[in-house]
């Protein structure tokens, strides 16, 4: 009797060069020294560097900018990140009290002398998106600014509901504070998180800024924000 037999084609030979270990090794050796070579720019942003000492604005990428604060702050660059208690909020339907969030999601600023290293070496770091005004002529912000800005975040601000309640969505606004103060741009998004009385109000916006060339949403406290 006959049975049907599957012939199956020979394998084809294994490439040694696939499983060469002196080729895991180079390309270990390059790992190696792109992480050495990061860890030295990085360090170009230390405190501890001489020089003339500014603030920069740090772009990070989406719910990073703890991550990137813990970061910064174990490589020894002063970093600062402003949070902002807004009582009762909404999340997803639920009310949760005495929350601390950023100020400015998706940001955090840091004080540097500034070298086109010390800006690679922050670049290259995980969760960060970049520089606000680019890596060559990054926007700074003056001392004075930020000693302003820095009240919001060492301080328990009560917000200002009758100016939280003025803001429209499309409204001209212009921000009368922190790293982007003299910016203008008109509300694309008011976040109503806040619950007074029952009632939902928006703390926050995501406004659409005119800066650098380019139209770039945003995210903010309204107690940042001055109407036009």
């Amino acid at each position: 009797m006959m049975h049907n037999v599957k012939i199956y084609a020979a394998s084809k030979p294994v490439n040694p060069e696939l499983y060469d270990l002196t080729r895991f090794a180079s390309l270990f050796d390059q790992m190696q020294n792109t992480k050495r070579l990061n860890v030295t720019m990085l360090s170009m942003a230390a405190e501890n560097q001489p020089g003339k000492r500014e603030w920069f604005v740090v772009e990070t990428k989406h719910k990073a900018e703890k991550a990137v604060e813990v970061a910064l702050g174990k490589a020894g660059v002063n970093v600062f990140l402003p949070m902002e208690n807004c009582g009762k909020h909404v999340v997803r339907g639920r009310v949760i009290h005495h929350v601390m969030r950023p100020m400015m999601p998706g940001y955090v600023l840091v004080n540097m002398v500034y070298s086109p290293a010390a800006v690679c070496g922050i670049a290259r770091l995980e969760g960060v998106a970049g520089f606000v005004g680019g890596m060559i002529e990054p926007h700074r912000v003056s001392d004075e600014e930020m000693n302003r800005f820095k009240l919001f975040g060492t301080q328990e601000i009560d917000l200002d509901l009758e100016h939280c309640k003025s803001f429209r969505r499309g409204d001209r606004v212009c921000f009368g504070s922190g790293p982007f103060a003299g910016f203008s741009g008109h509300v694309a998004k008011l976040r109503k998180d806040k619950v007074v009385d029952g009632e939902r109000i928006a703390t926050g916006a995501i406004v659409s800024v005119e800066m650098f060339g380019a139209v770039t949403p945003v995210e903010t406290s309204l107690a940042l924000l001055e109407k036009l």
